[in-house]
């Protein structure tokens, strides 16, 4: 999946050369974070991996005022799985894209190599992943414990005597996403620097992933839990941006 991202990312950035022959490309990595929200009566069963990794393409024109316009594409991607005590189930990792055009500002500060850019931007993001049933999973009670009789025979148990029932589901697998950030350049030739870059990326849907276990066994007796996240995030940025003329 990661070649396929960059390969349309490049084919994105070739393309800005055409289509602004006098615009800023930018190329930045960073490392998003997401938050999950709790409810219910187990709060042991946890969701994990709220860190991730996250590439954006910018294509700008900047006008002699100040003035930016342009467009941003990304992808993050998050780990994804949850945990009991000691033991971890890993699924499979959460991602989206988001196609989001964009307003802003540029101030050089004076008698120095360094910049400000204050940009917003707002679009979508696009969820591919698909949703993930459970019945009666066991997982939890793979790893065992030995156990001795009063004879000196042993015999082994689960460490956790859980199972659950229950769903992960997309409920919205497009959702309006807003991007204001602020980024550092640092000029490094006539036409390239290298920058710094905090991001927020605030989701106006409240629940986008819902995880949820309505039947939770622990030790006989039953409990449910629901974990969702919105996909707001925060992160860190570093880049290269470059003028093209």
């Amino acid at each position: 999946m990661f070649k396929n991202v960059l390969i349309i990312l490049l084919l994105f950035l070739a393309l800005q050369s055409k289509v602004y022959p006098q615009s800023t490309i930018n190329l930045s990595f960073g490392f998003p974070k997401i938050n999950w929200d709790y409810s219910g009566n187990f709060d042991g069963l946890r969701t994990v991996y709220r860190n991730g990794w996250s590439i954006t393409a910018s294509g700008l024109k900047i006008k002699k005022n100040g003035f930016i316009y342009g467009i941003d594409l990304g992808v993050n991607r998050y780990g994804n799985g949850f945990q009991f005590e000691f033991m971890r189930y890993d699924l499979k990792e959460i991602h989206h894209f988001s196609i989001l055009p964009l307003i802003g500002y540029e101030h050089h500060l004076r008698e120095t190599k360094f910049s400000v850019r204050f940009n917003s931007a707002f679009g979508i993001g696009i969820i591919p992943i698909e949703n993930k049933f459970y019945e009666s999973d066991s997982t939890f009670q793979i790893r065992r414990v030995v156990k001795q009789n009063a004879d000196g025979s042993t015999y082994s148990v689960p460490l956790y005597d859980l199972t659950f029932s229950g769903s992960q589901e997309i409920k919205s697998r497009i959702f309006p996403l807003i991007k204001p950030n602020i980024e550092l350049h640092y000029s490094i030739g006539g036409r390239s620097t290298l920058f710094a870059k905090g991001t927020l990326g605030i989701s106006l849907v409240e629940d986008v992933i819902v995880r949820d276990f309505p039947e939770i066994i622990y030790e006989s007796e039953e409990y449910q839990v629901t974990h969702s996240t919105s996909l707001s995030y925060s992160c860190l940025e570093i880049g290269y941006s470059y003028r093209v003329k």
